[in-house]
């Protein structure tokens, strides 16, 4: 995965993602809005299929890099707790 910071302030950072599409967008998007610092999360592409998806991250008294770190982490620990159970499931 490649990302691009587009723009980085102290509430806000606005990534661009190469290559990517709506469903680790989707996902991430979905995360970050249970979180009770972030003020806005959202993502766009212009056109679909040609464009990269710019992802935009505003929080409330926090650095939005951290929250976007912390936010990662819990869907890797999601992610890890779907493999281990679904490993469990298919014995």
């Amino acid at each position: 995965m490649n990302l691009k910071i587009i723009e980085k302030t102290e509430d806000k950072i606005v990534i661009e993602f190469v290559g990517e599409g709506h469903t680790i967008l989707n996902l991430l998007r979905t995360e970050l809005l249970a979180d009770e610092r972030v003020e806005i999360a959202t993502y766009d592409t212009k056109f679909p299929i040609m464009d990269n998806p710019v992802f935009r991250l505003k929080t409330k008294d926090a650095d939005p890099v951290v929250v976007l770190r912390e936010a990662t982490v819990r869907i890797i620990g999601q992610c890890d707790e779907f493999s281990s159970q679904y490993a469990e499931a298919v014995r």
